[in-house]
């Protein structure tokens, strides 16, 4: 994980231990070095030295504290995950929420939720989008709490008691669902249809289908169009950081049609390729 000062994007040094030591607790506190207060920007009240204190938790190890959904109704946003993050102690009433790229926040009754907790006191806090922005790729959603429970709730908000509960799902773009997983299953159905009856003639007669120069062009060009710049976007957009849906599904189709497309033109050369004698390889 890495923290950081939203206003000047600098890492701020932190300790992370777990909250007892009994083990049984999920929850870790960050103890996070804020450096000189002096150098945050100043709040606007006048009665009161106040800073304006901005901090964005980056993720590195998603594993804990984000789980993946259920796939109860998958014709509803049938991929993605929930994270669920514990405030101890009174904060801001904004909150903003970085998706990976590729993601959109749920828009739900279950999401995003705002929860509070007292020693006798258990409530819920409405949330309310104030403004969406999209900054390299990530979508970033800023949240603010209503403000008729802001004042209602005022003195819970700020008791040093309080404890937050944040939570929000999030899911694919549809757009990628469709692109990468579809796709990927339309490519290696594509280069299969040659394939599978040239092999099947290969390993029933020992021939391969004879082919002219522009017949053996014409039937792997397009294959070849097809295959390289469809691979090719997917790494790129792995390299990019952006979440790709059933990821490991794709890849594996991926490097299925490019083991059948190999396979299609070393068949498809045996005719130009007898002084290598590379049917006797098979």
């Amino acid at each position: 994980m890495n923290i950081k000062r939203r206003d000047l994007n600098t890492n701020l040094p932190f300790i992370a231990s777990p909250l007892s030591n009994s083990g049984e607790s999920s929850f870790v506190v960050l103890t996070v070095n804020l450096g000189e207060l002096n150098s945050y920007p100043k709040a606007m009240d006048p009665d009161n030295d106040l800073r304006h204190v901005k901090l964005e938790l980056e993720y590195l190890n998603i594993e804990a504290g984000f789980e993946k959904k259920q796939f109860q109704k998958p014709w509803i946003n049938p991929t993605g995950y929930t994270s669920t993050t514990r405030i101890d102690g009174p904060t801001q009433h904004e909150y903003s929420i970085i998706l990976p790229k590729g993601m959109k926040l749920d828009k739900t009754n279950s999401s995003p939720k705002l929860y509070y907790e007292l020693p006798n006191d258990i409530g819920e806090l409405q949330l309310n989008i104030k403004y969406e922005e999209k900054i390299e790729g990530n979508e970033i959603y800023h949240l603010l709490i209503n403000e008729k429970d802001y004042d209602n709730k005022f003195e819970v908000l700020k008791n040093p008691e309080v404890t937050f509960h944040l939570t929000y799902s999030a899911s694919n773009k549809s757009i990628y669902i469709i692109f990468f997983p579809v796709f990927s299953v339309m490519m290696l159905t594509f280069v299969s249809t040659l394939f599978i009856p040239v092999l099947i003639q290969f390993l029933t007669t020992g021939v391969v289908l004879t082919l002219n120069l522009i017949e053996f062009f014409s039937i792997l060009i397009p294959q070849t169009i097809v295959l390289f710049p469809f691979t090719y976007y997917y790494l790129d957009s792995r390299r990019r950081d952006f979440e790709v849906p059933f990821n490991r599904f794709t890849e594996y189709v991926i490097l299925l049609s490019i083991i059948v497309l190999l396979f299609n033109i070393v068949l498809l050369s045996a005719t130009y390729l007898k002084p290598f004698n590379i049917l006797h390889m098979f």
